[in-house]
């Protein structure tokens, strides 16, 4: 049996802009958290995790069974998504926002499994034309705290799986609970988009493309396995891959 192949692109952290990362080197350095590698090898999935090199994406899309795009704490440029206004709590990292972009784009044409986690459920909607709330907390009546309540350990809050959705089919419940960190969200939904996952406040936290074999975006952390849904999320990607 061949173990499917997963590109992840890593996380970038430079030193000159984040002073603290230097505690392990002076020098920029890619890392990732070790729950996407964990969570896929028990799923029977080989996790590969990638720099950003721009030459490489038709060799990462030919290669690779299928891509997650992970989370981080970071925000993507506004302007991906049609804004030139920035508000003050945003943290950017256009070298990794760039280089996901062009590999997403480049990755669901062929219609190979696409799962974004966190960031990258945010990225699918920006390249199927949405837009995001640069801050929840500011610029949505957001009744529950989404950013750093507990850890991604422990459930945060509950959320409605949206029945007639591939979500629910396969969870078949409309209710469970989610961890949660994340202090931006889904404005107005890419067209071509379905929401499979509501917050009890009325944030998007899953969407899907209905017209893709699969194509799934997720805001909260299933590489944590907190619960059921979490385990069949990750289960149906790697059958899919």
């Amino acid at each position: 049996m061949t173990l499917p192949l997963i590109a992840i692109p890593l996380d970038y952290l430079d030193t000159k802009l984040e002073p603290q990362a230097a505690w392990y080197s002076n020098y920029p350095w890619y890392a990732t958290r070790h729950k996407y590698h964990d969570s896929l090898a028990n799923m029977g999935a080989i996790a590969c995790f990638i720099g950003y090199e721009h030459a490489l994406i038709p060799e990462y899309v030919s290669q690779f069974d299928g891509l997650i795009i992970a989370g981080g704490h970071f925000d993507h440029d506004p302007e991906l998504y049609g804004q030139n206004d920035f508000h003050p709590t945003l943290k950017r990292k256009s070298v990794r926002s760039q280089f996901e972009k062009e590999l997403l784009e480049a990755f669901l044409p062929t219609q190979k499994p696409v799962l974004g986690i966190c960031g990258g459920h945010q990225l699918i909607n920006i390249l199927y034309g949405g837009t995001l709330y640069q801050d929840l907390e500011s610029e949505y009546s957001a009744k529950i705290k989404h950013t750093n309540t507990v850890p991604p350990t422990e459930a945060a809050h509950g959320v409605e799986i949206v029945h007639g959705t591939k979500l629910y089919e396969w969870f078949g419940s409309d209710r469970t609970q989610i961890n949660s960190s994340h202090h931006q969200g889904i404005h107005q939904l890419g067209k071509g988009l379905t929401i499979n996952a509501i917050a009890e406040d009325g944030v998007v936290e899953g969407i899907e493309d209905s017209n893709h074999p699969f194509c799934l975006g997720v805001q909260w952390h299933p590489e944590y396995l907190l619960g059921p849904l979490d385990k069949i999320i990750l289960e149906k990607f790697v059958n899919a891959c």
